[in-house]
């Protein structure tokens, strides 16, 4: 805040009278004991609404609201998540707004806000107020002995309160407290499995390691895996889930198998009953591509889900999978972490990363492109401007072929356009180079 700033002094100061007249309210509508609890929530609930919303409402509808969600606060528990959306009226809350009301309790955690706008933006619901008061708070065998900032209590809680544009379907409402538990579930398991996820990125590590030394032939590349999945822990990723799976042969036909390891699964992967793995499923039985990754494919695997993330950012989850080896070098299994990519990991530069400076340093070697040659420069700005995602994805074949036809694109007034498609099928992506003259708003809306 810029103390000096008279308008901002101005507002505070509003803000305050009205707070204080809200609290005076409601220690006149509550019993004694429960209304100096309230007015301590309120103080810490409203001071965190916009003044917009505490000019538009008038003090008495706002000590409805507050004494409502102190309400909803009291009949809440911190080890677990609760969800109420409703259309407020007068002959139940004792307040009305033409608005749907959202109002959610969990334990302090990261992603819980992200979370709840994302869900709401992607259905297209405008929120119209957003109210997220940290809280410390003080129970007794669930009932709320003390309301106090959040610094001067062990025990910490957070509560939503959203205003969105009224929505009347009963149908719709339903769907919304359904869709918010779930995620807020999946927020829970993410956030409460953190530290032993990163456990499991740490154990993978050392099992690189200890493969390094015994296996020399697959060294540099154990050692380049390692090295990413350090750079991975070091914040370029959000860890949701992790499971492990086996490669074991069926004891009955003597055939391999993929089968989920029993008691791996974490974060949202924690429900491995959900798995499509957690009944044997014989590797004959998979599509070949399939099938060839998961028993002879590359040691590193890195691709997209199906299933977009519940949890943080409403997108495509990023997938991370590390092959089990046996002593002999057999791959017997994976690891396997989704979660998303940081704002570090796309702005990292792409030669400094690990798996993706050893496939440039591969694309040099193959183009033959001395260091300091101009072949060497162009290649490098190039790929250092190819999106994160696609050199995550792609193959250093694949890649190469990219950048050939950004450097040719260099010495045409046409079009270029590549393709790569997911071998999983999950997709494909397109590269398009257009001559900065052709380029405008219009053709990239029309591409």
């Amino acid at each position: 805040m810029n103390k000096a700033d008279p308008e901002v002094l101005r507002s505070t100061g509003e803000a305050a009278s009205v707070i204080d007249d809200v609290c005076r309210r409601l220690r006149r509508i509550l019993p004694y004991g429960e209304a100096e609890l309230a007015a301590d929530f309120t103080a810490l609930f409203l001071a965190r609404a916009p003044a917009g919303y505490l000019r538009e409402r008038k003090p008495v509808s706002l000590a409805r609201v507050a004494a409502d969600a102190f309400a909803f606060l009291q009949e809440s528990r911190p080890d677990r998540v609760d969800v109420r959306v409703f259309n407020p009226a007068t002959d139940a809350e004792g307040w009305h707004a033409p608005v749907t009301v959202i109002r959610t309790n969990v334990g302090e955690r990261p992603f819980i806000v992200d979370s709840i706008r994302e869900y709401l933006h992607s259905q297209d619901l405008t929120i119209e107020h957003f109210i997220y008061p940290l809280l410390g708070i003080v129970r007794h065998e669930g009932r709320i002995l003390r309301v106090v900032p959040p610094g001067d209590a062990e025990q910490r809680e957070s509560l939503v309160h959203c205003e969105i544009a009224r929505v009347t379907d009963p149908a719709i409402l339903e769907s919304l407290q359904e869709e918010l538990q779930r995620r807020l579930e999946d927020v829970v398991r993410a956030t409460d499995d953190f530290q032993p996820m990163l456990s499991a990125l740490d154990n993978t590590m050392q099992g690189l390691e200890t493969r390094s030394r015994r296996l020399p032939e697959l060294r540099n590349e154990l050692d380049e895996i390692r090295a990413f999945l350090a750079w991975l822990r070091d914040d370029a990723f959000v860890f949701l889930g992790h499971r492990r799976y086996d490669i074991a042969d069926d004891p009955d036909t003597g055939q391999p198998h993929v089968v989920v390891e029993p008691g791996s699964g974490l974060g949202i992967l924690r429900d491995e009953a959900r798995s499509g793995y957690v009944k044997p499923v014989l590797l004959a039985s998979m599509p070949e591509i399939l099938r060839q990754l998961l028993a002879a494919g590359p040691l590193l695997l890195i691709g997209k889900t199906n299933a977009r993330s519940t949890v943080h950012r409403l997108a495509h989850m990023d997938y991370i999978g590390v092959k089990k080896l046996d002593p002999e070098g057999r791959q017997v299994g994976e690891e396997r972490f989704i979660g998303l990519f940081t704002s570090k990991a796309y702005g990292d530069h792409a030669d400094r990363i690990p798996i993706l400076r050893q496939k440039l340093h591969r694309i040099l070697e193959d183009a033959g492109a001395q260091k300091g040659s101009h072949d060497y420069k162009e290649i490098n700005t190039i790929f250092n401007s190819m999106p994160k995602e696609e050199l995550f994805l792609s193959s250093a074949r694949e890649i190469v072929k990219d950048v050939r036809t950004a450097l040719t694109s260099y010495h045409t007034t046409g079009v270029q356009v590549t393709r790569r498609e997911d071998p999983l099928r999950h997709g494909a992506s397109f590269m398009v180079i257009i001559p900065r003259d052709k380029f405008s708003a219009k053709a990239r809306k029309a591409i």
